[in-house]
């Protein structure tokens, strides 16, 4: 190998010493790969070249044989076709991987896009849900407006109003009353015609008649037919209609406060039927007492409920007021402690009221119901 031929060969190899890869200024994908491909292959190939450079270098500084120049003459061209090689390697990696990341690149702009779009949807929904709470409030404060002016609306009106005195609405349960009557005791003309043995029983007191527990009318009715004066009164609304209806005297008040209310010893008897049995002792001694009170010398209370001794205890379970069965022995009790003189237990499914036996063997045990009678 000529003396030219090495000194050509020792400078190219310092010319490419660092692999000045033809990159330009602003390739800066080729940069940056060739930083993170510089540990790996770069830095070994440029190993390689200093090696290389520095045997030529000491080949023609030392000015050996023609044998030597011809074998490293074969070297060389064999490094120099490696190196070609391997340049080539680089390059197509380097182009390869500059690729990759454009096409990545453009995935990221791509991505980008649908999000700008997708935040757009997002302002125009937004925009939507502003424009829609807008009306909201305007809508909001229109009916704010409207209570106000109805506030005041009512205000005037309550101001210029006569007052209206308010009752309370009736009980449901009280509704029950007439149809459960009905179902107890049966038609009317049949109770009509039951009550009517007791008629001889309050002429005899000749006084007026109050009875507590009208319910359909019946007992009044068959007063009324006798010319006997009598009115009633009850806390149900609707026997106070219906009884109305038959041109029947009954006030709406509590039984015992109309009894209070009455003068002493102005009345002739007072009745109630299917009535003990719905209150409770407190009620039934107070009961008693203002009976006793009220009633004139002569006068007589009576008193009708089911018997517990005998069957009548099936109507007593079908009744849904009555709250438990009442003994004529307490009763009779009652009317003991109240100062009635005369007392007697009867039991009307005998036969007519005079016919009825006074005690209460043998018949007590066949009657469905008992009666008490006590005179003062």
């Amino acid at each position: 190998m000529s003396q030219a031929r090495l000194a050509d060969a020792i400078v190219r190899l310092e010319k490419h010493r660092n692999l000045n890869l033809p990159l330009r200024s602003r390739d800066l994908f080729g940069r940056f790969l060739l930083r993170l491909l510089w540990k790996r292959q770069l830095k070994g190939q440029v190993d390689f070249n200093l090696a290389v450079r520095d045997a030529v270098d000491a080949l023609s500084q030392g000015g050996g044989r023609a044998a030597a120049s011809e074998d490293l003459a074969v070297e060389v061209e064999k490094l120099r076709s490696a190196d070609q090689n391997i340049m080539a390697g680089l390059n197509q990696r380097l182009y390869a991987a500059i690729g990759g990341i454009r096409t990545e690149v453009t995935d990221l702009r791509l991505q980008l896009v649908d999000r700008e779009t997708a935040a757009d949807d997002v302002a125009a929904r937004l925009d939507r849900i502003e424009r829609r709470l807008a009306e909201l409030d305007s809508a909001a404060l229109d009916t704010r407006l409207r209570h106000a002016q109805l506030d005041l609306f009512l205000d005037r009106a309550r101001a210029t109003a006569p007052e209206v005195e308010v009752t309370s609405a009736p009980d449901r349960s009280a509704a029950l009353e007439l149809p459960v009557a009905h179902l107890l005791d049966g038609p009317a003309d049949l109770t009509r015609t039951t009550r009517a043995a007791y008629l001889p029983v309050v002429e005899a007191a000749h006084g007026p008649v109050l009875d507590v527990a009208p319910s359909r009318g019946e007992w009044l009715e068959v007063l009324r037919s006798a010319d006997v004066p009598a009115s009633g009164a009850s806390p149900n609304p609707f026997v106070v209609k219906h009884c109305g209806e038959l041109g029947l005297a009954v006030e709406e008040a509590d039984p015992l406060d109309a009894l209070a209310r009455t003068a002493k010893r102005s009345l002739g008897a007072v009745t109630a039927f299917r009535f003990v049995e719905r209150r409770d002792a407190a009620a039934l001694s107070r009961f008693f007492d203002l009976a006793g009170q009220a009633l004139k010398p002569g006068g007589v209370l009576l008193l009708e409920t089911p018997n517990p001794d005998g069957p009548g205890m099936a109507d007593f379970h079908v009744d849904p007021f009555a709250r438990r069965p009442v003994h004529p022995t307490f009763l009779r009790f009652l009317a003991e402690v109240a100062g009635f003189s005369r007392i007697e237990v009867r039991y009307p499914d005998g036969g007519p009221l005079d016919g009825w036996p006074a005690t209460a063997a043998p018949d007590a045990a066949r009657a469905g119901r008992y009666c008490l009678l006590a005179w003062m």
